[in-house]
């Protein structure tokens, strides 16, 4: 059995646009990975309004929803995988609304699990590349890869609706980070 992180597949065109703003004001990335892309909304929005000149792969474990956007993309800058192996190396990976379960009452996510995706997604991103966490459940500063990564400074400060949890699952409030460079 596949280790799920959002179980939700809602997305829609454009869902966050400050956020993406802010992203293409400060990079300018060639290979973007959308970690868990549903239905390719949040690909179409990026390569349309925001990174028209880079690559964008989309990953996520529902091999319908990958064939599906496989069928329908006309696009030569994009491709759809449904399994981590076959991904490369990023400049930015996007993690937007898919390490957590929301609404919270409808399952059970681990900071176990955060960590062990976060470990996968860091092998595939560039030496100096950003990694974009908007609506995670746990911080990326109490993962396993912390220390090969260091906060970036925004002028949006919003990082989504959902809970925000310390590992031992204590709530916490006032936190502004959503972007991270690899370092290390």
């Amino acid at each position: 059995m596949e280790k799920l992180n959002q179980i939700s597949t809602y997305t829609e065109y454009n869902r966050y646009p400050e956020v993406f703003k802010e992203l293409s004001s400060k990079l300018n990335p060639k290979n973007i990975l959308s970690f868990g892309c549903s239905n390719g909304s949040e690909i179409k929005t990026l390569r349309e309004l925001y990174f028209q000149n880079s690559y964008i792969d989309g990953i996520d474990i529902d091999r319908k929803l990958i064939e599906n956007n496989k069928k329908n993309n006309l696009d030569k800058f994009v491709n759809y995988y449904d399994n981590i192996n076959s991904i490369k190396k990023y400049d930015l990976i996007m993690c937007m609304s898919v390490l957590c379960v929301w609404p919270e009452n409808k399952g059970v996510y681990t900071f176990d699990l955060f960590n062990e995706t976060l470990t996968d997604l860091d092998k595939h991103l560039n030496l100096n590349g950003y990694l974009c966490i908007y609506n995670s459940k746990y911080l990326l500063e109490e993962s396993i890869i912390s220390n090969k990564y260091r906060k970036i400074s925004t002028t949006y400060k919003n990082t989504g609706f959902v809970n925000k949890y310390l590992k031992d699952n204590t709530k916490i409030s006032n936190y502004e980070y959503f972007l991270f460079q690899k370092i290390l």
